[in-house]
């Protein structure tokens, strides 16, 4: 229910942003949200998959009722809801929604702990008729762990140690109260702590590896290729011409970059061959790489390769383009220096006479050159626009310039990129890293 933009985000900030290969965001389902039949029809056709190979995670039980119909795994996620005086009462509730409907699998967080209002364990055991057995192990384990800070364990502490009849005990490495795997009825239901300190280990170290387990039937081996100027649908129609029967491929389209990925064990060596063939053949001029990294890395390992080095003066992307190569080790062999010019007079700091500030094309061109001057660069690249959401200038909105120089040449090109402000920045600095590699790639 939300935008690319916003799905980077949150992936960056998690460092998580390698663990997806795809998004479905919200404007693929022409703003039609959740729970519409609809758009889980259409993320399907888009990453073609089928019934059996689709799970949906969901913290709104609501929102899985269409995927449970159409045969998905679904996956309730729940964080022990404020149930005030009816906790007991709402939880038991919850578990017997659990139970009626096509859920596989239940994720509960919360309500492990020592006091009486701590009850997820108690209440789910009691609602499945499941008797709770005290672990003397594990009170053993607790005693101890009180006793190595110099302290008695609180006898309140025991409950903890209460664990489902026939339940997997999940190892808390983090903290006092495990977690817990009943499976029941073709379900499987996980209690975990809910503190994030103890709640994020046993989700890495005790769900993951046994949702790959199981959801892993085939092995997958995905394989990358990048390409820039192409629109993801236009891509996909071409591709289809002569895509492989069976292939398993999915597209993933993020400021200008559509990361196409296919498993390559869903076909065979001499499918992938010509498959590949027919991709270079009709898309060569698109494609910025065959693996899966940031355009950023593609370029300084280009340059790297070619032992030449980058300077860039740049504007409307107001410092983002030269922090998205510096995020790379080793950007200081290819990066001899960088100036944002966002106003008049740091644009003078580099003029030594006087040029008309507002012709942007030939200020984008002089100011390239200037760079190369300055930096003694073996190419420099500068860039000029309008970000939004008002225009400073008398060019348009998302209208951007770029001239890369080096001793024998000056390239300068237009651009028109739609979005709002972050998002034209974010695309130009993936036009100007593009460009860069077309202009590094014809270097003789």
């Amino acid at each position: 229910n939300a935008n690319y933009g916003h799905v980077e985000k949150v992936l960056e900030k998690l460092h998580m942003t390698e663990l997806f290969n795809g998004c479905f965001d919200i404007s693929e389902s022409d703003y039609l949200p959740k729970p519409h039949k609809e758009i889980y029809e259409a993320f399907q056709n888009k990453f073609n998959l089928d019934n059996s190979s689709t799970a949906m995670f969901e913290d709104l039980h609501v929102n899985l009722r269409e995927p449970s119909a159409l045969g998905w795994q679904t996956v309730w996620v729940t964080n022990n809801i404020e149930y005030n005086l009816n906790k007991d009462v709402n939880l038991r509730e919850d578990i017997q929604k659990i139970m009626n409907e096509k859920n596989y699998i239940c994720i509960t967080c919360g309500g492990l702990g020592p006091t009486e209002d701590d009850i997820t364990r108690e209440v789910i055991s009691k609602h499945l008729n499941i008797e709770l057995i005290l672990d003397e192990d594990h009170v053993t384990f607790m005693k101890k762990r009180w006793q190595a800070r110099g302290l008695l364990m609180p006898e309140t502490n025991i409950k903890q140690a209460f664990l489902p009849k026939d339940s997997l005990k999940l190892n808390n490495t983090q903290g006092t109260a495990p977690g817990s795997l009943i499976e029941i009825d073709e379900k499987k239901i996980y209690i975990f702590p809910g503190p994030p300190r103890e709640f994020i280990p046993l989700v890495t170290d005790e769900l993951i590896p046994r949702l790959i387990q199981e959801t892993n039937k085939d092995p997958k081996n995905y394989q990358f290729i990048l390409f820039y100027n192409q629109a993801e649908s236009s891509l996909a129609q071409g591709i289809n011409e002569f895509k492989p029967e069976g292939i398993d491929i999915a597209y993933l389209a993020s400021k200008g970059i559509i990361k196409l990925r296919y498993d390559k064990n869903s076909i065979s060596n001499d499918d992938e061959s010509n498959f590949i063939e027919n991709i270079r053949n009709k898309y060569s001029e698109d494609i910025i790489a065959y693996e899966n990294k940031d355009i950023s890395k593609i370029l300084l390992d280009l340059f790297s390769e070619k032992e030449i080095s980058l300077s860039i003066i740049e504007s409307i992307t107001g410092g983002e383009l030269s922090s998205k190569i510096t995020k790379n080790p080793g950007a200081s062999s290819v990066l001899k220096g960088s100036s944002i010019v966002y106003s008049n007079d740091s644009k003078n700091l580099l003029l030594d006479e006087k040029y008309n500030l507002k012709n942007w094309p030939e200020l984008t061109e002089i100011l390239s050159d200037k760079g190369l001057d300055y930096y003694s660069s073996d190419i420099c690249l500068s860039i000029l626009g309008e970000a939004g959401p008002i225009s400073s200038s008398k060019y348009g909105i998302g209208e951007i310039f770029i001239s890369i120089a080096n001793n024998s040449q000056n390239i300068s090109t237009k651009h028109k990129i739609n979005g709002n402000r972050e998002e034209i920045i974010q695309r130009a600095v993936n036009k100007a890293l593009w460009e860069l590699i077309k202009f590094v790639k014809n270097l003789n």
